[in-house]
C-alpha cells in the first residue's frame, strides 16, 4: 500500500485490524451473537467499524477506508476526488470496488471514462469505499453483528444506508494474498426473513425508482438467458 501511494502521490494512515478474539469492549454486545462466523470475519467487521468510529471521532466530512490487499488503477485518486464532488447531498457510502456482475443505474458522469451509479441490490466486498460521516454514524448504530460487514452492507435498507459506486471500479483485490478471513458461502441464517427482503424492494424501489428498477432486473433476466445460451453476458448502464 505504501508504494502505491508513494507512485499516485498520496498519504494514509493505517489503522491496526481487531484481532476477532479480542474485540474492543465497547462492541462486545453486537458481537454476542455472532458465533457462526469465524474470528476472522469479525475481526474483518470490528476493524471497518473501528475506521467508522475514527471518521466520527475525528468529525471527518468523509474518508476512503481501503483494505491492505487493495489495488489501485493510475487514475484512482482523482476519479475518488470527483466522484465525491458530484455524489448527491446525503450520500452516505461511495462503493469503488465492485466486481459488476448486474445492471447499474447512472446517477452522473464522473469524467469521460467512469460513472457515479446506483445498485438494485448492492455488491459484496469492501476493499475500497469512501464513507460519509452521516454513513459511519448509521453503520455505528448499535445492531447484532451476524453475518460479514460487506453482506451488511448489501442489505442496505437495514441501515438506511444511501449506496453509491464507481464504475468501473478503481479499486480491485488481490485474490492471492493469504487471507485469515476465510472465504465462506453465504450461509441460510444470513438471509434477511422474508418481511425484511420485502421492506428491502419498497426501500430500493424509492431509491432507484419504479421504472429503474424493472428496467434493471428485465435486463438482468435477459443477460441470464445469454448465459444459458452459451452467450457472452454484458453489463448494462441505464
Amino acid at each position: 500500500m505504501q508504494a502505491q501511494a508513494d507512485a499516485l502521490g498520496f498519504s494514509f494512515e493505517r489503522i491496526s485490524a481487531v484481532d476477532g478474539r479480542k474485540i474492543p469492549a465497547w462492541l462486545n454486545s453486537e458481537f454476542s451473537n455472532s458465533a457462526r462466523m469465524s474470528d476472522g470475519a469479525v475481526g474483518c467487521y470490528a476493524s471497518h467499524l473501528l475506521a467508522a468510529h475514527t471518521i466520527v471521532g475525528r468529525q471527518l466530512p468523509y474518508a476512503l477506508v481501503m483494505e491492505d490487499d487493495a489495488q489501485l488503477s493510475p487514475d484512482f485518486l482523482s476519479v475518488a476526488e470527483r466522484a465525491v464532488s458530484c455524489a448527491p447531498l446525503g450520500w452516505d457510502y461511495l462503493h469503488i470496488s465492485s466486481r459488476f456482475k448486474k445492471t447499474v443505474i447512472k446517477v452522473a458522469d464522473i469524467d469521460a471514462h467512469h460513472a457515479l451509479v446506483r445498485y438494485v441490490l448492492p455488491p459484496c466486498g469492501t476493499a475500497g469505499y469512501v464513507l460519509s460521516n452521516s454513513g459511519a454514524r448509521k453503520w455505528l448504530a448499535p445492531m447484532d453483528r451476524v453475518r460479514p460487514n460487506d453482506l451488511d452492507n448489501r442489505f442496505a435498507w437495514q441501515q438506511r444506508l444511501k449506496i453509491y459506486g464507481v464504475y468501473p471500479a478503481i479499486v480491485s483485490q488481490n485474490l492471492e494474498r493469504p487471507s485469515t478471513i476465510g472465504r465462506a458461502k453465504i450461509r441460510p441464517h444470513w438471509e434477511p426473513s422474508a418481511v425484511e427482503q420485502l421492506r428491502g424492494l419498497l426501500w430500493t424501489v424509492r431509491e432507484i425508482g419504479l421504472g429503474n428498477y424493472l428496467s434493471a432486473k428485465a435486463r438482468d433476466a435477459a443477460n441470464s438467458m445469454r448465459k444459458r445460451m452459451g452467450r457472452a453476458a454484458r453489463i448494462d448502464v441505464i
